[in-house]
């Protein structure tokens, strides 16, 4: 019975994946009862050609996928132009990018403390998904 339950802990773990959040509220909740930090990722996920490789490079990887499962909450405020965002979600997301993006740069990509402090910018520049791990585990220390 113990060995089953070992051997099934230890297969989800080998699976476990991060979930992108979408509402603020959740993430900080989440990151102030985890204890890690937040990657809020400022994303116009229809439109932006640089927020569209993120996802698929970086957000979809499975390497980043299980670094941030164990050291992020990740959270999307997403920018759309042709998806609509109910209203309580944007003035949330405006509010973020009042804050940490007040000039609009798509993909923004900031690491915040559960508490919204700011720890850093981190640049995405088209990077691999290792070197951008390597990046954002940098900056963590």
């Amino acid at each position: 019975m113990f060995r089953t339950l070992l051997l099934l802990l230890l297969f989800t773990s080998a699976f476990a994946q991060a979930q992108v959040l979408k509402n603020p509220d959740e993430a900080f909740t989440l990151a102030q009862s985890s204890g890690k930090e937040v990657l809020l990722i400022f994303s116009g996920s229809d439109w932006c050609i640089p927020c569209i490789q993120f996802n698929k490079t970086i957000l979809a990887d499975s390497s980043f996928q299980h670094f941030a499962h164990d050291k992020l909450v990740l959270l999307e405020a997403d920018f759309p132009q042709r998806k609509k965002i109910p209203a309580p979600l944007k003035t949330q997301y405006e509010s973020l990018a009042e804050q940490f993006n007040p000039h609009g740069a798509f993909p923004q990509i900031v690491l915040l403390t559960p508490a919204k402090k700011m720890l850093a910018q981190v640049p995405f520049n088209h990077q691999t998904a290792g070197d951008f791990i390597t990046t954002v585990r940098q900056m963590l220390k």
